[in-house]
């Protein structure tokens, strides 16, 4: 269960749908009478097509004020977010300059057309407010997830069950590997993972 407040301060009751935390997406479906509301759904873009350097607004309610809308750049895109209440990361984030803080979660990013292309969820701050590095879950990663999350409730994401980091200069000098050699080393495999399976 949940409430859903819109600008004007009427709120409704809605149910979950469906979550998926290793993505930080929800649906909720409104269960109360909103059409008084004229709700008007913001059109999504293909956040593939989104370049570093393009200006973005974010619109969402840092620290309770609701409504508020800042902008900023798409710094980069193609992060990947660490998710430390899950232990998964969140991949292809958008990384933006606009002032992200805590409350403008669930906003959308848009572009200058007013569509979306992206939903803000992370900012990284030592303080816990805006450091100029915010982040937010792609549209395409929406548009994928979402029609699935409405069907059975949940998305299911492939994986592999390793963990480890990039081959460091240092780490392919001692192993005899050529300089600058690209790859993985593997730290550990999950128990019962595909990756144990596979062997």
């Amino acid at each position: 269960k949940a409430d859903v407040t819109f600008t004007d301060g009427n709120t409704y009751s809605a149910n979950v749908v469906g979550k998926d935390p290793y993505s930080d997406l929800g649906v909720l479906q409104i269960t109360d009478d909103f059409s008084e509301e004229k709700v008007i759904p913001l059109p999504l873009a293909n956040s593939s097509a989104v370049r570093p350097g393009e200006q973005v607004i974010a619109i969402g309610n840092p620290f309770g004020l609701s409504g508020t809308i800042t902008t900023g750049i798409v710094s980069q895109k193609g992060r990947l977010l660490p998710n430390p209440d899950t232990g998964f990361s969140i991949p292809d984030a958008i990384q933006t300059d606009a002032a992200i803080n805590p409350g403008n979660s669930g906003g959308p990013l848009l572009n200058t057309k007013g569509e979306v292309i992206g939903m803000n969820t992370a900012i990284f701050s030592s303080t816990g407010s805006y450091s100029g590095v915010g982040f937010a879950i792609p549209s395409n990663t929406i548009t994928k997830e979402v029609p699935i999350i409405i069907k059975n409730g949940t998305y299911i994401h492939p994986w592999i069950g390793i963990s480890g980091g990039k081959i460091s200069p240092e780490l392919a000098r001692s192993v005899g590997l050529p300089a600058n050699y690209k790859g993985v080393i593997v730290s550990t495999i999950q128990p019962a993972s595909p990756a144990e399976k596979a062997g």
